[in-house]
């Protein structure tokens, strides 16, 4: 059905309140793995930010099997990105008459899922 042609599937998900940096340990751990291998090793760590990421390729892997048909074995993560998104800035008192600013950030996550074919090799296998 599909002959000759990259399978790339895009998911974003936005307005997500949790720091950057601890999402980015994260995803250096689980690009270019299989999916078994990610919720596995997601479903160990009892941290916000890896229940969020499960979250996530959950709900990006269901929408891929919808438009294409695929295993689960077949499917990995080629690449992840975090994008800065919207920031909210508000006022606090502070004593002696000034004002502190508070920002709270949130960011974005831009998923790539690719099929791998079945009888090649390549970045996915490594585990």
């Amino acid at each position: 059905m599909f002959k000759n042609k990259k399978l790339y599937f895009y998911y974003k998900s936005n307005n997500i309140n949790y720091s950057k940096i601890k999402l980015i340990k994260l995803i250096n751990i689980i690009k270019y793995k299989n999916l078994e291998y990610i919720m596995n090793l997601l479903g160990n760590f009892k941290t916000k930010g890896a229940i969020l990421l499960k979250e996530i390729i959950l709900n990006a892997y269901h929408n891929f099997r919808r438009q294409i048909e695929s295993q689960k074995q077949n499917v990995y993560i080629k690449n992840i990105r975090i994008n800065k998104s919207i920031s909210f800035k508000k006022l606090r008192t502070a004593p002696q008459g000034r004002a502190n600013q508070i920002k709270k950030q949130f960011f974005k996550i831009i998923l790539i899922l690719n099929q791998k074919k079945n009888g090649t090799k390549g970045k996915s296998d490594i585990q």
